[in-house]
């Protein structure tokens, strides 16, 4: 079982200007190496034939009627074993030119170097199995993280050493749990400073509770007015936090929109947005916790509806008259729906209670909501799809 811990750092002026730096330097090698893959990806699919001359003498060879390298990026894409080299190992290798080339690599830990690539290759095995869109690079501001292996991060007491950056301080709300091994420690940036997420292991998880074994059961049904209504009668009320602020939200966008493209102003406006949309986050976080927590200390086995969230949060499909005129599909008003199901963060909220469960031996089911709430205006039936 895998458990992810979050403290908030507290580092030095120096310490935040070189984690600063250092995801800076980070975020152009994660594009440059995205490009990378994306060259070879193109070369292997639709190979460029023509002429091709050695640099050195300027020469003119003769034209190739086949790609220079399919699928590789560096030369020879085979190894000294005799074995194919898959794109990770070959840029992973082509890390100690890196630092020749450019030394101001160098001052980055070498296993942080070999996490970001692993993140590329990650994007691009998504990309294959159908399970996610083609990598993009990405633009300032959007690269927030790094991370250590497990092995490279030392703890003592309230104080974590970071290779690399050196010893800080940090905000140690809990304890790690006992029986646990850290398997990776990230660094991330947010709206209000640094934190680090230590990934933490335990394979001693107990057995789910059979058949035999339960003996109070809970049904779950997600809403928007109420968050949660229980089978027991019982209802959570949804706090709506993105609602609550945004009239604010809309006073700082438009304070934001005033300022000067580009200007300091313009970036501390848009960091006062940044702080109020974690904050709310924030606040979702700790109550649907909360939540989740009750319900697993009281219940053996939960039961959801299977909802198609992001089905239900889809555009309406336009409409055309016969002249091809461009019709009202009710996008505007739906739109206001989206914004609801998006602040109940009903996703988030089945993914902590599943988390939950998981540690406690509490088992975990969905069922098909077809028909599950629809009940005769008459004798009260509930018809079971």
């Amino acid at each position: 079982m895998l458990l992810s811990y979050v403290y908030k750092l507290n580092p030095s002026w120096k310490q935040a200007q070189k984690i600063e730096h250092w995801l800076h330097l980070l975020r152009l090698q994660y594009n440059f190496r995205v490009r990378e893959r994306t060259q070879a990806y193109e070369q292997a699919k639709a190979p460029l034939m023509g002429n091709y001359c050695i640099i050195q003498t300027q020469a003119e060879c003769c034209p190739l009627t086949c790609s220079v390298s399919k699928g590789a990026l560096y030369g020879n894409p085979w190894s000294t074993k005799g074995k194919k080299r898959s794109p990770l190992a070959q840029q992973d290798a082509n890390l100690v030119d890196l630092k020749k080339e450019r030394p101001w690599y160098s001052e980055i830990c070498y296993h942080v170097l070999q996490q970001m690539l692993k993140q590329v290759d990650a994007a691009f095995v998504r990309f294959f199995k159908g399970l996610g869109k083609y990598p993009k690079t990405k633009r300032r501001g959007k690269f927030r993280s790094f991370t250590y292996p497990a092995g490279d991060i030392g703890f003592k007491g309230n104080k974590v050493r970071l290779p690399g950056i050196g010893w800080m301080r940090f905000f140690q709300s809990r304890p790690f749990p006992p029986g646990f091994k850290i398997r990776s420690t990230t660094v991330r940036k947010k709206a209000d400073g640094f934190y680090i997420s230590v990934l933490l292991q335990d394979d001693t998880v107990p057995s789910p509770l059979t058949p035999q074994q339960i003996q109070t059961v809970l049904g779950v049904d997600l809403g928007i007015k109420k968050l949660v209504s229980l089978s027991t009668g019982e209802t959570i009320l949804n706090p709506r936090f993105y609602k609550r602020i945004e009239r604010k939200r809309s006073r700082l966008h438009r304070a934001a929109s005033r300022k000067v493209l580009g200007s300091r102003r313009r970036q501390k406006a848009h960091h006062r947005i940044a702080k109020l949309e974690q904050k709310v986050a924030n606040q979702r976080e700790d109550y649907q916790w909360k939540i989740a927590h009750n319900l697993v200390k009281q219940y053996d086995l939960i039961v959801f509806e299977n909802l198609n969230i992001q089905g239900m949060m889809a555009r309406c499909k336009p409409r055309q008259d016969d002249r091809g005129k461009y019709l009202h599909n009710g996008q505007s008003a739906k739109s206001g729906l989206n914004q609801a199901i998006a602040d109940a963060a009903w996703g988030s909220l089945k993914q902590k209670v599943k988390i939950l469960s998981e540690r406690a031996g509490v088992l975990v089911h969905e069922v098909n909501p077809r028909f599950s709430s629809q009940e005769c205006s008459e004798c009260g039936y509930v018809l079971r799809g």
